[in-house]
C-alpha cells in the first residue's frame, strides 16, 4: 500500500548537544521547553506549546509547521520560505531557535512523528471491533456522496479521451490498480497497471509516455516513495495526473490535474480500501458512458467464444 512516508535513514537525537545549543543561544529556553521534554515531545506539540513565547515571524513559521505537518517531509526549506514570504535562512534559524540543528533535522523529526502516528499499529482489544469496523465503512461510503459529480465526470472524460492510461500504485494500492485495469480494459484499449517499484526498476518504459496519456495514481499514507518518483517522472513527460488518494497531504497533489481525496477510516491496524473500490467501479461506469459502451460488446463476444464464464 502506498502508506510509506519516505525517510533518509536513522533519526538523529531531537535535542541538540550542549555545544550546539550554546552556538544557537538560548534555543531551548526561548521556546520555553526544558531539554528533557524537547527530547521526547512530538515536534508539532513542541511548537504548539511554545507559540506564545515566539515573536511574530516565528509564530507564522510555527503555525505553518503545525498546520501542514503532513506536507513537511516533502518540502524544502526554500519552498516553505517562498510560501511564507520569508528567506530560507529564516526557516533555518527558526529550527535552531526551537532546539534543532537546522531544518533538515526538524524535518526528520516530523517525519518520524508521522511514521509513529500514521504507521500500521498492533491490534488492540477485540471488544466491538466488528461493530466499529462496519460503522467506519458506512461512514466512508456515505462521505463519498459528497464528491461533486463534475469532479467525477472530469476524471472519466480524461480517461476516455486519453491515448494510453497508466495505472500506478504500490503494495496494496497496486492491487487497486490491477482492479482498475481489469474493469477499464472492458471498455477501452491501452490500459495497463504498473507496480511503482517495478516501474522504477525499468524506467525505459517512460519512453512510451506522451502528453496524450493519463496516469491514474492510487496512493495512501504513508505514501510510497517509488510512486511519488515515477508519477513525477510521468508528469515531466507531459502525462496528465489523475490522483486518487486519502485525506492526507499527498506529495503528488501539487502536480495532479484532478484529485479525489477519499475517506479511509478503518481499523486500528489498517486503513479502509472500500472507498477506492467503489470509486473505481463508479469511474469505470462513467467512462463506459462517455464511450457509449466502448468495446464492451466485442469483449463479451470474446468471453463467450473462449468460454471464460460458466454462463
Amino acid at each position: 500500500m502506498g502508506r510509506g512516508l519516505p525517510g533518509p535513514g536513522p533519526l538523529e537525537p531531537r535535542a541538540v548537544s550542549g555545544g550546539q545549543r550554546a552556538a544557537v543561544g538560548d534555543a531551548v529556553t526561548t521556546a520555553g521547553i526544558p531539554a528533557p521534554i524537547l527530547a521526547s515531545m512530538p515536534a508539532t506539540d513542541l511548537l504548539r506549546s511554545g507559540l506564545e513565547t515566539f515573536g511574530r515571524r516565528d509564530q507564522q513559521i510555527a503555525r505553518y509547521f503545525i498546520d501542514h505537518a503532513e506536507e513537511i517531509p516533502f518540502l524544502s526549506a526554500g519552498e516553505i520560505a517562498e510560501t511564507l514570504g520569508v528567506s530560507g535562512a529564516a526557516i533555518t534559524r527558526f529550527s535552531q531557535r526551537v532546539g534543532y540543528e537546522g531544518y533538515p533535522h526538524l524535518q526528520r523529526v516530523i517525519r518520524h512523528d508521522l511514521r509513529a502516528t500514521l504507521g500500521m499499529k498492533q491490534p488492540g482489544g477485540q471488544d466491538s471491533v466488528v461493530a466499529r469496523f462496519w460503522a467506519s465503512e458506512r461512514g466512508n461510503l456515505e462521505a463519498l456522496q459528497d464528491i461533486p459529480e463534475a469532479t467525477l465526470l472530469a476524471f472519466a472524460r480524461a480517461v476516455a479521451a486519453a491515448r494510453q492510461v497508466w495505472v500506478v500504485g504500490a503494495r496494496s494500492s497496486y492491487g487497486i490498480s490491477l482492479l482498475a485495469e481489469t474493469i477499464l480494459s472492458s471498455f477501452r484499449p491501452g490500459v495497463r497497471a504498473y507496480a511503482s517499484d517495478l516501474l522504477m526498476s525499468r524506467p525505459e518504459q517512460l519512453l512510451d509516455a506522451t502528453s496524450e496519456d493519463v496516469v491514474i495514481v492510487f496512493t495512501l499514507r504513508r505514501y510510497s516513495r517509488a510512486t511519488t518518483r515515477m508519477v513525477r517522472a510521468l508528469h515531466a513527460q507531459g502525462v496528465q495526473v489523475l490522483l486518487i488518494t486519502d485525506q492526507g497531504a499527498s506529495p503528488l497533489s501539487k502536480i495532479a490535474h484532478h484529485c479525489l481525496q477519499l475517506p479511509t477510516q478503518g481499523t486500528d491496524v489498517l486503513a479502509s480500501l472500500a472507498p477506492f473500490v467503489s470509486v473505481c467501479t463508479l469511474l469505470a461506469s462513467l467512462v463506459a458512458q462517455e464511450l457509449a459502451g466502448g468495446r464492451l460488446k466485442q469483449a463479451e463476444a470474446l468471453n463467450a467464444e473462449f468460454g471464460v464464464y460458466e454462463y
